[in-house]
C-alpha cells in the first residue's frame, strides 16, 4: 500500500535530516498533504504549499523542493515513507532533523505501529508496545496509544485495504475502542489535554504513580468513568459532578454547575463533610467521627475507602463462628484495624496477586464480595448472553487490572446496564424523593435565572450556589436512581453519544461483543494521567441542624407560595442609582484590574504544576494508616500476602512520590531564609566577565541584547562597556520581577508577557543567560520557549543539563558548550543567609553548562567566529 511501482531507470532520492516548511517558513507535518493508496490516484487535495528541506543521502548536498503528496509502504524490512515532488519524483524520507521530530512524531508512530501490526497480526498489545519503545527510544516522550488518535482515519483505511491488518485482533480491538473519526492536523491541533491518556508504559515507571492509578476513577453513582471528580475525604470515591459529565452514562450526577466546580478548591462529598458514612454491608448511615461515638469504621486497606459497622463486618469475616465474630466486633469497636472481605476471594478465601492474571480480583460494586478471575461464577459474563441474562463484568474500569462486576445478588436494569442506582445515602436526606420534588427544584432554578437582571450581582451568586446545593441533595439522596420510563423520557438513547466532547476520552463500559462489533468507546487502560478537578462543597445548610434539613422540601414549597413584592423605586432614587453606577463603572479600569491579578510564571509554578492537587488529606491519612497496619501485621508474624492486601507495594511508591513533591513545595517554609530554592540564583560577577569576554565576538553593531531574567543587572552593564571598547554600538533590554539597584535599560516585567512585536527582528537579537531553573528544569524550559517566539539569531544559556535542547525544539544548532566555566562557587542566592547571616553562596556539585545556540541560517558564520577565536577546535 502507499507505494506504486516506479520505472527501474528512475533515480531514487533519499533525503535525511529533513524538515517540512509551509509558505510562511513554519514547520509543518507532511501528513497535511494528500495521501496515495496502492498506486492509485492521489486521494484528496491541498492548497497549502509545503517544502521539503534536508540533505541528499549522507552527503553534504542540500535538498529544497516543493512536495505535493505522500505515501507509505509496510511490506519491506522497514516501513518506508515517500513524498512526491512537484516535478513528479518520489523521494524517500530517512531520519528527520532533531528539531523536527516532535512535529512528525504522531504520524511516524502511526506508520510504525501499522508496520508492527502488519508484520505480526497475532501480536499482543504488550509485544507491540515493546517494539514501539525500541524504535522511538531516542524521543524525549515515549510513544503512547494516544498518539495514534490523530490519524485514526489512516489506520482505518489501511485496515480496509490490507488483509494482514484486517486479521489483527489487537488492531480491530483498538479501532473498536476508538470509534471517533475526526482528526486534527498538527497545525490546528487543540492544546487541551485529554482527560484520559493511555500510556503504553504505564506500569514501568514509579515516577508516574499518581492519584488515579491506585484509586477508583469511576463514578460512585453510575459506576462508569469519564469526567469524574474525586472526593478529597477518606471515602476515596469519585462522582460525575455536573449533569453534562454524567449524561453519556445516563448518570444523574451531583447536579452542580461547572462554575461551582471552578469556584472552590477541594471537594468533599456530603458523607465526608458530616463524617457520616454508609456501611457497605447493610447500607445504613453511621457516624465515622472518631472524636465522638463512632459507629462505622473504615477498612484499613489503603485503596478501599469502605466503611462498616463492627457487627456487620465481623459476621462477614467469621460467618460460621459467632464467638470469633463477637471477639472481632469488640476489637474493631475499640479501634483495632481490619481488612474487609473485598480483599479476599469469596470462593477460595485467598488473597489477590496482581501479578498473576488468574489471581486478580473481580470486585462487586454493590456489596462486599469479590472473586478471583479463575473463581468467577460462569453466570457473571462479559457480554449479554440473551435478553434475560445481561452482562455483569467489565474489564479496564478499575485499577490494577481488576474486574468491575455486579454479583448475582443484584438485578440488572436493562436500560441502565447496571443495578438500580439507589444505593447511595447522604446525611440530611430522608427517604425517597418524589419526581415532583425534582421538577420543583428545576423550576425554581429557572425562576432564579430569570430574575438575575433585577438583583445585585453578589446576591445572584450566593442564591445560585444555595439553589444548586439543594438540587444536589436530591441528586445525591437515598433514591439516586430514576425509573426506566423517567430515564427514557429525560435522556433518549439516540441523543446520548452526540453529547460527547471531542477533547475528552471517556471511559465507558464495553463487552467482548462490543469489541468485535466496534460499537462502543473504550474504557481507559491507564488512568495515570487522568487529572480531575477537585473541590470542596460548602453546603447551604451547614449552619442548620439536621432536623431542619429534613424539612427542606416542604420549606421550599412554603417559600414558593409567598409573593414577595419588589420595593417601589421613585424617579429620584432611580436617578441616584444610575449616577452611582455610572460613577463606579467610569473609575473601573478592566485592563489594569486584569494586569494586577496575573500571577508571574515563577510564582505560579508550584501550585499549578508541582502538586496538581493530587495529594489530599484523605489519601495521605489512609495510606499512612495502611503502612502502619501492614508493619504491625508483619511484626506480629502475619503472612506477607495479607500485609500486601492492606498496603500494596504501589502505595509505598506513591508515598515516596508525595514526599519528594512536598519537600520541594514546602522548602521555603521549612528552611526560611536559608532556603536554597530550585528557582532564582544569581551568577557571580567574575563568572559573568568570563562569559562577556567570550560572547562579545559574536555581537554586531545594531544588535539588541536581551537578558530575560537579569537579576542584579550586571551582565548588560559589563557587556555594554566591553562592546564600547570594541567600537560596537548596541541596544539592551533587561527584564525581571525584582527591581535591581542598577536600572540600566531595565523594565520590571514578567518575561512571559513580552510580545515579539515589542523587540527588533530576530536577526538583530541576542538573548538569554540565566533563567530560574525550576524542578526538573521546568521553569528554564518555559523561559526558553518564550525566547524562541522571537527567533533570535543567538541564544546564550546557563541552564541545568536536564533542560530540553534547542535542536529538539526549533531550528537551532549548538555552537559550543562549556561544562566547566560555572563549576565551584559560581552563584549566590539573593536574600538567602547562612546561620551567621552571611550571603549564602552555592557550590555546584553538578555545574550547569554554558550553551551558545545559533539559528540555523546564522550557524555557518557563528561557527566561523568560534573556530577563529578558539572557542571550538574542529568544526562539528
Amino acid at each position: 500500500m502507499g507505494y506504486s511501482e516506479e520505472d527501474d531507470d528512475t533515480l531514487t532520492l533519499y533525503v535525511s535530516d529533513y524538515e517540512f516548511l509551509d509558505q510562511n517558513e513554519e514547520s509543518i507535518s507532511f501528513s497535511v498533504l494528500p495521501l496515495q493508496w496502492d498506486g492509485c490516484d492521489i486521494v484528496g487535495s491541498s492548497e497549502m504549499q509545503v517544502f521539503l528541506h534536508g540533505n541528499i543521502g549522507d552527503g553534504p548536498w542540500n535538498f529544497n523542493e516543493q512536495v505535493i503528496a505522500w505515501k507509505f509502504e509496510l511490506s519491506y524490512a522497514q516501513p518506508e515513507i515517500w513524498v512526491l515532488s512537484k516535478q513528479n519524483n518520489w523521494i524517500m524520507l530517512q531520519s528527520p532533523k532533531k528539531s523536527f521530530k516532535n512535529i512528525v512524531r504522531t504520524i511516524l508512530i502511526t506508520v510504525h505501529w501499522l508496520y508492527c501490526v502488519k508484520q505480526n497480526p497475532e501480536a499482543s498489545r504488550k509485544y507491540i508496545r515493546e517494539q514501539m519503545l525500541k524504535v522511538f527510544c531516542s524521543y524525549e516522550v515515549e510513544p503512547s496509544e494516544n498518539d495514534l488518535l490523530d490519524h485514526m482515519p489512516i489506520s482505518r483505511e489501511a485496515a480496509e485495504r490490507d488483509k494482514d491488518l484486517a486479521n489483527s485482533k489487537f488492531l480491530l480491538s483498538f479501532m473498536a475502542n476508538h470509534p471517533e473519526t475526526n482528526t486534527f492536523h498538527e497545525d490546528v491541533r487543540t492544546t487541551e489535554k485529554p482527560k484520559v491518556i493511555v500510556d503504553w508504559n504505564e506500569d514501568e515507571d514509579s515516577e508516574r504513580v499518581d492519584k488515579d492509578e491506585n484509586y477508583f476513577a469511576v463514578c460512585a453513582i453510575c459506576d462508569d468513568g469519564g469526567d469524574v471528580t474525586f472526593c478529597d475525604g477518606r471515602c476515596l470515591r469519585s462522582f460525575h459532578a455536573t449533569i453534562t459529565a454524567g449524561k453519556n452514562a445516563l448518570c444523574q450526577s451531583l447536579g452542580y454547575t461547572q462554575a461551582q466546580i471552578d469556584a472552590v478548591p477541594n471537594f468533599l462529598c456530603q458523607n465526608c463533610v458530616y463524617q457520616e458514612h454508609q456501611c457497605f454491608a447493610c447500607g445504613m448511615l453511621g457516624s465515622s467521627d472518631k472524636s465522638s461515638s463512632q459507629e462505622v469504621f473504615p477498612c484499613v486497606s489503603a485503596t478501599c475507602g469502605q466503611f462498616y459497622h463492627p457487627e456487620c463486618v465481623s459476621k462477614l469475616l467469621h460467618p460460621d463462628n459467632e464467638s470469633l465474630a463477637e471477639e472481632l466486633r469488640e476489637r474493631i469497636a475499640a479501634g483495632e484495624s481490619f481488612t474487609c472481605p473485598v480483599h479476599k476471594c469469596f470462593v477460595c478465601q485467598q488473597s489477590e496477586d496482581m501479578n498473576v492474571e488468574d489471581l486478580q480480583l473481580a470486585i462487586c460494586r454493590r456489596c462486599p464480595k469479590a472473586y478471583h478471575r479463575k473463581c468467577l461464577p460462569t453466570e457473571i459474563t462479559f457480554s449479554d448472553a440473551d435478553e434475560n441474562n445481561f452482562q455483569r463484568a467489565w474489564v479496564d474500569l478499575l485499577p490494577n487490572n481488576r474486574i468491575l462486576i455486579y454479583c448475582l445478588e443484584h438485578k440488572i436494569i436493562s436500560e441502565l446496564k447496571t443495578p438500580a442506582r439507589d444505593h447511595l445515602k447522604f446525611p440530611g436526606v430522608e427517604g425517597k424523593r418524589k419526581k415532583e420534588d425534582l421538577e420543583l427544584l428545576l423550576t425554581e432554578e429557572k425562576d432564579v435565572a430569570s430574575k438575575r437582571n433585577i438583583v445585585s450581582e453578589s446576591f445572584v451568586a450566593d442564591k445560585t450556589v444555595v439553589k444548586k446545593l439543594k438540587l444536589a441533595e436530591v441528586y445525591s439522596g437515598a433514591d439516586v436512581g430514576m425509573s426506566n420510563s423517567e430515564i427514557k423520557k429525560r435522556w433518549p438513547r439516540q441523543d446520548v453519544h452526540s453529547l460527547k466532547k471531542p477533547n475528552i476520552t471517556d471511559t465507558g463500559r464495553k463487552s467482548l461483543k462490543d469489541i468485535a462489533d466496534k460499537s462502543k468507546p473504550s474504557l481507559r487502560k491507564d488512568s495515570t494521567l487522568l487529572k480531575s478537578r477537585s473541590f470542596v462543597v460548602k453546603p447551604g445548610h451547614r449552619n442548620i441542624d439536621g432536623s431542619k434539613m429534613k424539612n427542606s422540601i416542604s420549606d421550599r414549597r412554603r417559600m414558593k407560595k409567598v409573593n414577595i413584592s419588589q420595593p417601589s423605586v421613585d424617579a429620584e432614587m432611580e436617578k441616584e442609582l444610575l449616577a452611582l453606577i455610572k460613577d463606579s463603572t467610569s473609575s473601573f479600569n478592566e485592563e489594569e484590574f486584569m494586569k494586577s491579578h496575573i500571577v508571574p510564571i515563577t510564582h505560579a509554578h508550584h501550585s499549578k504544576h508541582l502538586l496538581e492537587k493530587s495529594i489530599t488529606l484523605g489519601l495521605v491519612e489512609g495510606s499512612v494508616k495502611a503502612v502502619r497496619a501492614a508493619l504491625e501485621m508483619l511484626d506480629g508474624g502475619c503472612d506477607i500476602e495479607d500485609a500486601k492486601a492492606v498496603c500494596p507495594p504501589e502505595i509505598l511508591c506513591q508515598i515516596f512520590q508525595w514526599k519528594r513533591k512536598l519537600d520541594v513545595y514546602l522548602a521555603p517554609f521549612l528552611h526560611g531564609m536559608r532556603y536554597t530554592s530550585f528557582g532564582r540564583h544569581f551568577t557571580k560577577v567574575e563568572k559573568l566577565k568570563e562569559i562577556v569576554d567570550r560572547l562579545h565576538w559574536y555581537v554586531r553593531s545594531g544588535d539588541t541584547i536581551v537578558d530575560f531574567c537579569c537579576g542584579a543587572n550586571d551582565f548588560s552593564c559589563m557587556m555594554k562597556v566591553k562592546l564600547e571598547q570594541m567600537g560596537k554600538s548596541c541596544s539592551f533590554r533587561n527584564y525581571d520581577l525584582i527591581q535591581p539597584k542598577n536600572d540600566f535599560s531595565f523594565e520590571k516585567r514578567d518575561w512571559m508577557t513580552v510580545r515579539p512585536e515589542e523587540l527588533p527582528d530576530g536577526s538583530q537579537l541576542i538573548m538569554g543567560l540565566n533563567p530560574p531553573f525550576g524542578v526538573k528544569a521546568s521553569l528554564a524550559n518555559k523561559f526558553i520557549s518564550q525566547a524562541l517566539k522571537f527567533k533570535p539569531k543567538l541564544i546564550v544559556l546557563i541552564v541545568p543539563q536536564e533542560t530540553r535542547r534547542l535542536d529538539q525544539k526549533a531550528s537551532y544548532n549548538l555552537i559550543w558548550e562549556d561544562n566547566e566555566v560555572l563549576s565551584g562557587k559560581s552563584f549566590y542566592l539573593p536574600g538567602s543567609l547562612d546561620v551567621h547571616d552571611n550571603q549564602l553562596e552555592q557550590w555546584n556539585c553538578k555545574p550547569p553548562p554554558l550553551y551558545l545556540w545559533s539559528r540555523a541560517d546564522w550557524t555557518a558564520s557563528h561557527k566561523k567566529i568560534a573556530l577563529g577565536r578558539g572557542h571550538i577546535t574542529v568544526e562539528e
